[in-house]
């Protein structure tokens, strides 16, 4: 572990976020909330990509990091625009085709992916061991 640099950090910060983004999707989708099955899949690629780019420095591990970052983008911005009913109809007070007591769920989902996002960007322009 001494060996290891800010980068390798980085990107251990985006799998342990991307594994909890995975289990808020979980949950929301077990309250009621639409998760699409193709970001099922995009959360496990990001979360199989970001755990590939803590294997150190391969040639291979740079366009891994930046698939997860993509994967991410792509589950973040999905579950938000699924979920904008739910957001609006709880600003609004009203129900009509949402859940708005899944808002908060979409904001914590929102916040928790877009972290992972900037750490995995932040990851790719970083060197992950000092070696």
């Amino acid at each position: 572990m001494k060996n290891k640099s800010t980068g390798f950090y980085f990107a251990a910060v985006t799998c342990v976020l991307a594994v909890v983004t995975f289990i808020l999707l979980i949950v929301y989708s077990a309250q009621g909330g639409v998760v699409q099955g193709l970001v099922w899949a995009a959360a496990v690629v990001a979360i199989l990509c970001e755990a590939a780019s803590l294997l150190g420095e391969k040639p291979w591990t740079d366009f891994t990091g930046i698939l997860g970052a993509a994967a991410l983008a792509y589950v973040c911005i999905t579950v938000f625009s699924d979920g904008i009913w739910n957001i609006a109809e709880s600003m609004n007070g009203i129900k009509m085709v949402g859940l708005p007591e899944l808002a908060g769920l979409n904001y914590t989902l929102a916040g928790v992916s877009i972290a992972a996002i900037i750490t995995a960007v932040a990851a790719c322009f970083m060197k992950k061991s000092k070696a």
